[in-house]
């Protein structure tokens, strides 16, 4: 009669508790494998590399218990394999001396040439002793070492691999980390170099900025100079004039009426100087932009070509300011008679306006304008227009296209125009006109 064999597991509980140990076991390893994958926690928190294997072996244990294991990190200046952690404590010197062992039997040099999982005999045959290195595709970060008893220890199913994953996670969490601080590094000296260009920059503007008002100021300086001579070479003349007409009798009316003539210039010069130095308002009333404008309109168009046509599309009522009259009238009179004398052939003038809400969050703007409410007064031809060079110099005192010396129009209309706390901005292009704009506040 033939012997009958038991069956692999003759009790059904003892195959249900093994299936739930592997569940359980794959259950960890994934938990483990996915926490150590969790490159953006590292990223969010940097860890060292050291804590990092340390946490690596304190997972590996917990999916396979060693009587005792540690990790050798690789040197990737000298390529030497240096212990890195060891669990538990106190066992260095005892895996040092299996590990020297290891390596003169040549199993290290096998299992990182493998890559993979070996199990071999420890030399005194107390331990069957794990070898698995920590590699990327790239290169091997690191070798780990685990000692299991001789018998009497069975290895949960799937355990190994799930100690492969967990390694090359940690090697490639590793690899990651150091990119990253490479990277921060890098993009720190870059930042350095940029911020040394952005002040160099700045200083070169700041010298420029300078250069270009000392220029302005020359300008000026000579401007008013040859202004100034120019009067008094007229009233000199006509007081000698006064004395010989005495000195014969005559009347000497037409000679003190040139003189106040001069003397008005002179003295609209001076307010002029006064607006470019942009001094606070003298007068405020408030008033209707349409009322200023019409008033502007009505000077200009006594000099304006018949050739040329002026539309203004003022709402009657609407936007009110509080400005000086006379200044402002200053304003609109230097920046239409701009846009006439830029229509060499006849063209059209367009005047408009609306509403400018600056908010207090509102992103940074060109326009230096505190939050509130203003009103943008748009005058438009469709003259011969500026290049970049000319836009440049528009508000430099005494500059014109026309000839030197003429006097400080627009460098007064914007003096004006800040010391209402307004802005002005003009936009231009060769043969396709020009675009001034005026904001100035909305009066409560």
């Amino acid at each position: 009669m033939a012997a009958a064999y038991p069956a692999p597991f003759e009790d059904r509980d003892q195959l249900l508790e093994l299936l739930e140990e592997k569940q359980r076991t794959v259950l960890s390893a994934m938990d483990q494998v996915l926490s150590m994958g969790d490159f953006q926690k590292h990223v969010d928190q940097p860890i060292a590399p050291q804590e990092l294997i340390a946490t690596a072996a304190q997972n590996i244990n917990e999916i396979i218990q060693f009587n005792a294991s540690a990790i050798y990190l690789v040197n990737q200046e000298t390529s030497d394999l240096e212990l890195s952690c060891c669990i538990p404590a106190g066992l260095e010197k005892e895996l040092g001396s299996r590990f020297e062992n290891l390596v003169e039997r040549g199993h290290i040099a096998w299992a990182l040439k493998e890559r993979r999982g070996i199990i071999v005999y420890s030399h005194d045959r107390r331990y069957r002793v794990l070898l698995h290195p920590m590699a990327t595709y790239a290169r091997i970060r690191a070798i780990f070492i685990g000692l299991l008893p001789l018998s009497g220890h069975r290895l949960p199913d799937g355990s190994l691999q799930a100690l492969s994953l967990v390694l090359r996670n940690a090697a490639n969490t590793l690899e990651s980390l150091e990119y990253l601080t490479l990277f921060q590094r890098q993009n720190a000296e870059l930042q350095t170099k940029v911020d040394q260009k952005v002040g160099e920059l700045r200083r070169l503007d700041h010298q420029l900025y300078n250069a270009r008002k000392m220029d302005a100021i020359a300008t000026l300086a000579g401007g008013v100079a040859h202004q100034f001579n120019n009067a008094l070479s007229i009233l000199v003349g006509n007081v000698d004039l006064i004395q010989l007409d005495i000195a014969n009798t005559r009347d000497p009316k037409a000679s003190f009426e040139r003189m106040k003539s001069v003397a008005q210039r002179m003295q609209d010069l001076t307010a002029k100087l006064v607006a470019y130095a942009r001094g606070g308002k003298y007068k405020p009333e408030t008033v209707y932009i349409e009322t200023l404008v019409q008033n502007a309109l009505k000077e200009v168009r006594g000099q304006t070509p018949n050739l040329v046509d002026i539309n203004s599309e003022l709402s009657v009522g609407t936007y009110s300011i509080c400005v000086d009259v006379t200044q402002m009238h200053l304003v609109l009179s230097a920046i239409l008679t701009n846009a006439v004398e830029a229509l060499e052939a006849g063209g059209t003038i367009d005047i408009s306006a609306e509403q400018l809400t600056i908010e207090p969050d509102a992103p940074p703007s060109p326009l230096d304008l505190a939050p509130g409410r203003y009103l943008a007064l748009q005058i438009k031809d469709n003259g011969r227009g500026m290049d970049e060079t000319t836009q440049q110099q528009i508000f430099d005192p005494f500059f014109t296209t026309k000839f030197m010396g003429r006097g400080l129009s627009m460098a007064a209309v914007y003096g004006i125009v800040k010391s209402h706390h307004g802005e002005i901005t003009v936009e231009s292009e060769l043969g396709r006109g020009t675009t001034v704009r005026v904001y100035l506040p909305l009066a409560d």
